[in-house]
């Protein structure tokens, strides 16, 4: 499968593995073997995930020559099940994610690697998407409007407020497999780092309500079911959920950007129909919640 990655699955005489070989320039090699460090803590701490396999010589990475340059590959073990997403699976997600970041607020990261700050999150994805909107000089000023609005609300958010740490980072509910018996196996941590908790809750309601654009539309019965569950087992302060909505309009941003910055590699698809559908939410979003 041809992604941010390209992933292959490997069937063996010993069972069934992934082989994801990591774009050139994508990630380093040290945010390549935080994530994977970060996998084995979560797994030793008992969090369901898909983990590397090491190399017979211990290492994790094998270096490919690729024609592009120097390509990382790693083995993982293969997450048994299928993707679903209802009010019953949200509900053993939610739980799951809670369980997984109080993991990780133990985790002390042996390797540097980019946070999910505001410059990864909103600066570096806008200079990616302003280039496309030369031709819409009002879309132009709106996400320059809106993402500066959005920074200046995290700039003033004073130090340890917000709930920060090691953070999954795509937590839109399908790089997760469920098994019939109700267990579940994240996988897919590429997008990892340090962060703010409420963005890694957000990128799950981003994505329930992302193709919606009317605020009536907002509310939605698995993103409930998913944050009862969480608040349960790891509750939350009340400043870190009333800025998920923050942060669901700056995800829309992120990914708009990460589309548009690997535009060379994936292809220029990103027209004015494509556009026209990402800003419509952005709009009604920001407009809903007052950002």
């Amino acid at each position: 499968m041809n992604g941010l990655n390209d992933t292959y699955i490997v069937e063996t005489n010993q069972g069934s593995f992934v082989l994801r070989i990591y774009k050139h320039q994508w990630r380093s090699e040290s945010d390549i073997l935080y994530e994977l460090d970060f996998l084995v803590h979560l797994h030793h701490h008992g969090i369901p995930v898909s983990t590397p396999i090491p190399r017979l010589d211990g290492g994790w990475l094998t270096e490919l020559e690729a024609p592009e340059g120097l390509r990382y590959a790693v083995l993982f073990t293969f997450a048994h099940g299928k993707t679903k997403v209802d009010a019953q699976t949200s509900r053993i997600f939610g739980r799951s994610v809670a369980l997984l970041h109080r993991a990780a607020d133990e985790y002390m990261p042996p390797h540097s690697r980019f946070s999910l700050d505001a410059k990864h999150l909103l600066d570096e994805p806008v200079q990616h998407i302003l280039p496309f909107l030369q031709h819409r000089p009002d879309d132009y000023a709106l996400v320059q409007e809106v993402s500066h609005r959005l920074r200046g609300y995290l700039d003033a958010l004073p130090e340890g407020l917000l709930d920060w740490g090691a953070c999954h980072g795509d937590l839109h509910g399908w790089n997760v497999h469920y098994t019939d018996a109700e267990a579940l196996t994240h996988f897919d941590l590429d997008c990892c780092g340090r962060g703010w908790r409420s963005y890694d809750l957000s990128v799950f309601l981003w994505c329930r309500v992302e193709s919606r654009t009317k605020k009536e539309e907002f509310k939605d019965e698995c993103w409930d079911a998913f944050l009862d569950a969480y608040m349960k087992e790891r509750p939350l302060q009340e400043t870190d959920l009333e800025a998920i909505p923050v942060f669901v309009a700056v995800r829309q941003l992120w990914l708009m950007g990460l589309h548009t910055g690997n535009s060379a590699l994936w292809g220029a698809w990103q027209d004015d129909s494509y556009f026209d559908r990402k800003l419509k939410f952005l709009k009604a979003w920001t407009k809903a919640y007052s950002l």
